[in-house]
């Protein structure tokens, strides 16, 4: 083994058993990306990692189920002193507080939605990574070699400081949306546009269609609905397969964005037609998501709507201003699941 890439991987804690038994396997490039991801002897059990950052063993489990990962053996040493530093972290924030009360319930909650949103970041770095394999090995490169190109040219620091970054853009924009002009006599409710945008047919197309190409259309579906959000002032919610969830802080920017993407959609050489519906009012917002009457009223005027639709609640047609070169005609009263019967308009470009 090249010189460099053994220094490489036992400056990061990789022991000489583990880096034989990666050789002897073919694992190596994978336990390259291991270290210079999570670099550090692998030497506490979960019991000894929470003695080292003095939080009881009960507080280290929850913990450790809150992002994401399952039960370990009480014998299994796979903790590193950086893990130590980030549950002391955790264990202090708890005890001297936030800027108000800071509980063990309130933190373990904000830990499921940052685990679950990194999930996919994850998810998406390693669908990038696996192209980049399937691109080195077409050039011929065998395990050695791409072991070592990855020690030598994966700058993970770098890529740890754009997330850090790219993080505090979006909690500054996220403050001045959720706390600028809010009524403190409705906390947590914040007044704007929610719709749903989802693929018509989808369940059926994806049974023709291979896994390649399924993944193709749900990531070009992904594209263009992020695109027309975000154009307009939007803001994904989130994404679930054939459905996007997106919100907005006026009538007229979710009364475009829908359009827009039907329009899209509509033009795309891939993707399906959609149908949407949206709704105006007070949004329940809680940890990045979005909840109540408005919301489930733009989901139900989703199930409704027809190919290339958008339908919307009287409260969005009222809303929308006249110089937003949008018509709401009225599509009569609807019967809408869970809801009842209420008075829904067609979006129309004017």
């Amino acid at each position: 083994m090249k010189r460099s890439l053994l220094r490489f991987l036992r400056r990061r804690g990789a022991t000489h058993a583990e880096i034989d038994n990666a050789v002897e396997h073919g694992y190596l490039s994978l336990l390259v990306l291991d270290r210079a991801i999570l670099p550090g002897t692998r030497q506490y059990t979960l019991e000894q990692l929470a003695q080292r950052a003095g939080a009881d063993l009960a507080t280290a489990k929850l913990l450790w189920r809150a992002i994401g990962f399952p039960d370990l053996a009480d014998d299994l040493p796979v903790f590193t002193n950086a893990d130590v530093d980030a549950l002391r972290a955790f264990v202090d924030r708890i005890r001297t507080g936030s800027v108000f009360d800071w509980t063990l319930d309130r933190a373990l909650a904000q830990a499921r939605v940052l685990s679950s949103s990194l999930a996919r970041v994850a998810d998406s770095e390693t669908d990038e990574l696996a192209r980049s394999f399937e691109l080195a090995i077409e050039a011929g490169l065998d395990e050695k070699q791409l072991s070592i190109a990855l020690a030598e040219r994966l700058d993970f620091d770098g890529i740890a400081q754009l997330f850090d970054h790219a993080h505090r853009l979006q909690l500054r924009a996220a403050i001045w949306r959720r706390l600028a002009g809010v009524d403190p006599s409705t906390p947590g409710t914040v007044a704007g546009a929610v719709g749903f945008v989802d693929l018509v047919g989808f369940t059926a197309l994806a049974k023709d269609l291979e896994g390649e190409e399924l993944a193709t259309l749900v990531a070009r579906f992904t594209d263009v609905a992020h695109d027309a959000v975000v154009e307009q002032g939007g803001r994904v919610v989130k994404t679930i397969g054939d459905e996007v969830m997106f919100v907005s802080d006026t009538a007229g920017a979710a009364a475009s964005i829908a359009l827009t993407l039907a329009e899209r959609s509509e033009a795309d050489d891939v993707l399906p037609a959609v149908r949407s519906g949206v709704s105006f009012g007070q949004l329940l917002a809680r940890e990045g998501d979005y909840f109540g009457p408005v919301v489930n009223q733009a989901s139900r005027l989703t199930d409704i709507a027809r190919p290339g639709q958008v339908l919307v609640s009287s409260e969005l047609a009222s809303a929308l201003a006249p110089a937003a070169g949008i018509a709401a005609r009225r599509d009569g009263s609807r019967k809408l699941r869970d809801i009842g019967r209420v008075e829904v308009f067609r979006l129309e470009r004017d």
